[in-house]
């Protein structure tokens, strides 16, 4: 069991956080941070998100970040992105009042390394997070406004709310791995790394078929992810780099 070491205090900067930090004690020779905890958690009204992290350092050759966020965007508008004009032209205020295109509810974080034998070190960034909105139409001008097709459906006797629709969750790991290597000396050194950016090629799909129709049913297609590159996000990708300091 780890002796606690410091209790807690109050954090700055606009959270109410508070820290906590548990540590070993070191025999001599040891570095004494080698094994430091650090719980942090907080809520902040401007920003509308209560963060929580939590870091480990030290310990092995391990150091990771775990953070979570929770968060709710809302706005009566999002301009230049397909089917988002109003339902009604006339009505731009409270009636449009909804979810944001952007409004990811859920996004958890872990990142990390670990320092291996022979100066190797690999490590990756997972990124988990809630789908994104997205926007039920009629698929026509029901209200006659011209050069529009964004108005919403009537369900059981009520105009559906502007992005009331939610898409799957996204998800991606970042692995890389890198090692350097002395160049005649200490003060020269060659850094070289690989990493790779969705590397199980998850399909992060962000845009969706909206078009209920005019039924009390969706129609055909409706939910399922559109086709394109600009319906999801990045594929898996590959990157390798050098660099040289002196």
């Amino acid at each position: 069991m780890l002796p606690i070491s410091g209790g807690c205090r109050k954090g700055d900067g606009g959270l109410t956080e508070t820290i906590c930090k548990i540590r070993s004690d070191a025999p001599p020779g040891e570095d004494p941070a080698g094994g430091v905890w650090a719980i942090r958690g907080g809520t902040s009204e401007a920003a509308g998100k209560k963060p929580a992290t939590f870091d480990f350092l030290g310990f092995t050759g391990f150091s990771f970040l775990a953070s979570y966020v929770w968060s709710h965007a809302i706005d009566n508008v999002d301009p230049d992105i397909p089917s988002q004009n109003p339902n009604d032209p006339n009505f731009t205020g409270a009636q449009e009042k909804g979810n944001a295109i952007y409004d990811q509810r859920n996004r958890f974080v872990l990142s990390g390394f670990y320092t291996a034998p022979w100066k190797f070190r690999g490590g990756g960034v997972a990124t988990l997070g809630s789908g994104l909105p997205y926007n039920f139409t009629t698929g026509t001008t029901n209200g006659g406004d011209t050069g529009a097709t964004t108005d919403r459906p009537v369900v059981d006797g009520v105009v559906v709310g502007r992005n009331a629709g939610r898409g799957r969750a996204i998800y991606s790991f970042d692995p890389f791995i890198e090692r350097p290597f002395a160049l005649g000396s200490d003060r020269v050194q060659l850094d070289l790394r690989a990493e790779a950016f969705n590397v199980f090629n998850h399909a992060n799909f962000v845009g969706y078929g909206g078009t209920w129709g005019n039924g009390a049913a969706s129609g055909t297609g409706f939910g399922l992810p559109l086709a394109g590159i600009t319906n999801q996000l990045p594929a898996r990708s590959l990157q390798f780099s050098a660099k040289v300091t002196f």
